[in-house]
């Protein structure tokens, strides 16, 4: 557990790492997404400005795709470009390219289309509430006993919902396209997590017109948190069509109004939780969840946000009798997708809810209340896996005994007794699966490759990509350590398709958990053959043998299954657990809510590095402080916002105090770590406010206009 500097921390900060906007436009020309202005609609007419000279343009549209009009996903529903009925605002009609920047976008803003416009669903809750707009496969979870409820015990039931969230990443979608004619290839460099899906998904679009896909990273990625998992796919193929027409290379680099306006964000939930609790034992006897997400026009990647969300929605607790039930809901918005979490934020924050109130009607501290139901080793979740470690129960009683939470919880009570103003603490608990779900790592298979050189540089070459959570140095230092060789001589590569084996994407808490594993089992079994020499001697002594490659492939656990019918077995081989609690201030005057403390205990096995991990919590952190305070879109505008100017992240003024302590860091596995911060704050804060408040809010974010309606319904 070290702490390393990332290797691309100079770079970034004298601006010689490019960004896809940095790379030179010489001979480039400009693309642009045009994109609909109707939530709901048939396309009657295009008419294009005619001040225009429109032989200085590219354009494609559907009628141009000479492959296939569907964008490859988990669910393959959605286009790359509508041919006439439009489905929701944002979905791309044209591309557009011209050499200038500023005249294209000129040029598309003063086309004009004539649509014919039909009833939409744009609003969440319109969306949510409605069966009949439920679309996709049903999860069930089902681990009921069929017994009767005791007439003692006391019955919860309440519905949670959550916003969509916007990535907010610093650089926005973008994407270059070259077409080669003579070898009929497409090279593509663009900001994204995911290079094999998007070479995937320009081959789809382009078809037998080219032979060859190569897809590389810029050098820098500025941001992406799941937002460049799918997203990436439309422009790089949109890109590479007009690429392929023009003849020459095309620059595609959205604006940031247009990013907010039509990229994917997280999955608005609805989750609803109705419970029966012993109140002698104060155990949760029975618990049945509809949990619900609004997918937006097409499924694309929800039914895997899906999966995990249901797979995490019962909480850290031993429930003996659950019923949990995971459906998507179509509206007419743009598609929702990847974000940091992947369905789990929303989850913990139904579930940790769920329990704060449940503790409250029993009179019983909401963190003992929380002890008492714990996962313990020997217990089985809903889906019958069975918990082998304690990890989760020394996360809670470490978390509590540096918040000193009794101490301050108690001294909150007497200052909300003659005080205005209140203050409050909360707690919250929660898990997080490493890798894919359930099957998803034995079909992705992923590969990883090292080449050593006889300079004894060692080149790593992955697909995953560093888009700013230090995956070029925690993967490197992983290697360095493995091979026992300096890390200032282990590199590793921007990922490019034609030189990088599919190692799978960059999502779901994989990189270090599956590749960075993969790589250093690799390191070390080459360290093994080098019969105790050095690396650098065994070069020394066998130049002749460098430089040399070495490869190998993820073999599942063959003891483990998952049915992916009934979602019984092991739907993650390994968990990272976190126990949260957070400190409220809250100003009655302006009934806003101020977050003063966060105190995290983690247990993610064996930091890689412990700056860059405690730098993942915190980011994590203030994500999900966002999510719970103030982030949200209005319902004008079509649920979008123009930019940061009305879309309200936190500042540097808002962020609290945030306490990281990690556990069991001897350990001999490196666990996922990058969402997990993100699932469980809301909750915690949410909490925090019924301590000070005595309000059970079962929406986020907790905006003053909320938290005063509240109180006005409530007086």
């Amino acid at each position: 557990m070290k702490k390393v500097r990332k290797v691309d921390a100079i770079p970034k900060l004298d601006g010689s790492f490019r960004f896809v906007d940095d790379y030179p436009d010489t001979g480039m020309i400009h693309g642009f997404l045009y994109y609909a202005r109707v939530d709901h609609g048939r396309i009657r007419k295009i008419i294009l400005p005619t001040e225009f000279d429109l032989t200085e343009f590219t354009i494609v549209k559907a009628n141009d795709i000479p492959g296939e009009n569907i964008v490859p996903e988990p669910e393959n529903d959605q286009p790359f470009m509508v041919k006439q009925e439009i489905f929701h605002y944002g979905q791309i009609i044209m591309g557009i390219a011209h050499p200038e920047r500023k005249i294209v976008k000129q040029f598309c803003q003063q086309i004009q289309i004539e649509y014919e416009e039909l009833p939409a669903i744009i609003d969440v809750k319109d969306c949510l509430e409605n069966e009949n707009n439920a679309f996709g496969k049903e999860i069930t979870i089902d681990h009921r006993k069929h017994e009767p409820v005791a007439e003692n015990w006391i019955k919860t039931s309440a519905v949670y919902y959550t916003p969509h969230q916007e990535q907010a990443y610093l650089e926005t979608q973008a994407m270059i396209a070259e077409f080669d004619p003579d070898q009929k290839s497409m090279f593509i460099r663009g900001t994204m997590q995911c290079p094999y899906f998007v070479k995937a998904a320009v081959e789809s679009i382009m078809g037998n017109k080219i032979n060859k896909v190569v897809v590389e990273t810029s050098e820098g990625i500025g941001g992406a948190f799941g937002g460049k998992e799918d997203f990436p796919n439309i422009i790089a193929g949109i890109t590479a069509l007009l690429s392929f027409k023009s003849g020459k290379t095309v620059k595609t680099v959205m604006d940031r109004s247009d990013d907010i306006a039509i990229t994917t964000k997280r999955h608005p939930s609805r989750i609803e939780i109705e419970s029966w609790t012993d109140p002698k034992s104060r155990r949760i006897k029975k618990i049945n969840i509809d949990y619900r997400l609004d997918a937006g026009a097409y499924q694309t990647l929800s039914p895997v946000v899906l999966a995990r969300g249901v797979l995490h929605s019962y909480g850290a607790y031993h429930l003996e009798d659950a019923y949990i039930k995971g459906r998507l809901f179509r509206s007419n918005t743009p598609s929702n997708g990847a974000f940091r979490g992947f369905g789990a934020p929303q989850a913990f924050f139904g579930i940790e809810s769920h329990i704060e109130d449940i503790a409250t009607k029993l009179k019983i501290d909401p963190a003992e209340f929380r002890t008492i139901n714990l996962l313990k080793p020997g217990n089985r979740m809903p889906s019958n896996q069975v918990i082998k470690e304690d990890s989760l129960e020394k996360c809670l009683e470490l978390v509590l005994k540096k918040s000193n939470y009794k101490i301050r919880k108690s001294e909150y009570e007497e200052f909300n007794k003659t005080n205005p103003d209140k203050k409050g603490i909360g707690t919250a608990i929660c898990f997080h699966g490493g890798g894919y779900t359930g099957n998803g790592e034995k079909v992705l298979k992923s590969e990883v490759k090292l080449l050593i050189d006889s300079d004894e540089i060692v080149r790593i070459f992955v697909a995953n990509t560093d888009m700013g959570q230090g995956a070029y140095t925690t993967l490197a230092q992983m290697v360095s350590e493995g091979l026992d060789h300096p890390l200032e001589k282990t590199i590793t590569q921007v990922p490019n398709t034609s030189l990088a084996p599919d190692s799978g994407p960059t999502v779901a808490s994989r990189t270090i958990y599956i590749v960075g594993n993969l790589l250093k089992e690799l390191a070390e079994e080459i360290k093994s053959n080098l019969q105790g020499s050095s690396l650098s001697e065994h070069i020394r002594h066998n130049p002749q043998a460098y430089p040399q490659e070495y490869h190998r492939t993820f073999t599942p656990d063959p003891s483990i299954s998952f049915d992916e019918e009934t979602y019984q077995g092991v739907g993650y081989k390994d968990y990272s657990w976190a126990a949260c609690v957070t400190e409220v201030y809250y100003h009655a005057s302006t009934y806003q809510l101020e977050v003063t403390k966060i105190w995290n205990v983690l247990e993610i096995g064996k930091p890689v590095n412990l700056g860059i991990a405690e730098g993942q919590v915190q980011g994590g952190n203030i994500q999900a402080l966002g999510y719970a305070l103030s982030e949200f879109f209005y319902k004008r505008n079509h649920g979008r916002m123009h930019g940061f100017t009305d879309y309200s992240l936190p500042t540097t003024f808002d962020i609290p105090e945030i306490d990281i302590e990690f556990i069991n860091t001897e350990s001999d596995l490196a666990k996922g770590l990058g969402e997990i911060p993100m699932n469980y704050p809301a909750a915690a804060i949410r909490n925090a406010l019924a301590h000070a408040m005595g309000i059970h809010l079962s929406e986020i974010p907790l905006i003053p206009e909320r938290i005063y309606s509240f109180l006005k319904e409530r007086s």
